[in-house]
């Protein structure tokens, strides 16, 4: 079944899912998107992404579009597909102008939806342990916003899977692990789930507030901390978190083995405890 596309208001064929070429998204890359998730039909945390998606459009001055609407689109996108599991994108870019950096507030922004069967991207997905590699943080300074703007994010990931890793793990100018370049990152040391905190060099990433629950949950000790390169690469776990990945072990990283090379108990336990969120439907607001 080929994917479902929603582009301004109705249900296209990929054929027929243009848009212009004075669209500020392709443009400027002034546009926000967000991903979803559904297992067995079900969209995953829906009002969690969608709060993050009405703060991404009120932070790009974009406050008129209502991501509460843009649910209701999802949701009948996600029916329409009848994928039992799926990954849902969402982006919205500012609208249709001759190249101008200023925008007049009256633009009719433009939406688009596509399902795709989610299958395929997580056939490869290594849930028995992954690779990274350390790569310099060149991003803007707004991470914080679910942006289209991804270059820097794009060349790092592709430089990794070129070098043989999965991801890169970004580093900023202090030294210190922001995230992953598409997910989320977290460490063991001593025993204590650590992970960077919030705030602008960071997407709030759903799944990462997810495993912060979960670990609260299992009464695991947890601390938000910037924590510098060196004592990462000493870290007895690490793992990725985000839709596409769940909770996903890192054992190699940097071309060396993370603790034995092997899953830690606490990342097990981690991942554990998400599949029984999932399957228990436990996805509300806290």
């Amino acid at each position: 079944m080929p994917e479902v596309i929603y582009l301004d208001g109705r249900f296209v064929a990929p054929e027929q899912a243009v848009i212009s070429i004075h669209d500020r998204g392709f443009l400027f890359g002034d546009a926000v998107y967000e991903v979803f998730r559904s297992y067995e039909g079900r969209i995953w945390a829906l009002e969690r992404h969608l709060r993050r998606l009405q703060r991404s459009l009120e932070e790009i001055d974009l406050a008129r579009v209502d991501a509460h609407e843009i649910g209701s689109i999802v949701q009948a996108a996600n029916r329409r597909s009848e994928f039992p599991n799926a990954s849902i994108y969402v982006q919205v870019t500012r609208g249709v102008q001759p190249r101008r950096h200023a925008y007049p507030r009256d633009l009719t922004p433009t939406v688009l939806v596509t399902v795709r069967d989610i299958a395929p991207m997580l056939e490869r997905i290594n849930f028995a342990g992954e690779s990274a590699l350390t790569m310099p943080d060149l991003r803007w300074r707004r991470c914080d916003v679910k942006s289209t703007n991804l270059l820097p994010n794009v060349l790092a990931h592709t430089q990794a899977i070129e070098q043989g890793a999965h991801e890169a793990i970004l580093v900023d100018s202090d030294g210190c692990i922001t995230e992953a370049a598409s997910m989320s990152v977290f460490c063991v040391e001593q025993g204590v789930l650590l992970t960077t905190p919030l705030g602008p060099a960071i997407l709030p990433s759903i799944t990462r507030q997810f495993v912060i629950e979960v670990a609260q949950d299992e009464g695991l000790p947890f601390r938000e901390e910037r924590v510098p390169l060196g004592r990462w690469r000493a870290a007895q776990e690490m793992m990725f978190a985000s839709t596409s990945h769940e909770v996903c072990p890192i054992t190699l990283l940097d071309g060396q083995p993370v603790g034995d090379g092997r899953p830690g108990p606490i990342t097990r336990r981690l991942m554990a405890a998400f599949k029984e969120k999932v399957a228990t439907q436990d996805d509300a607001l806290r």
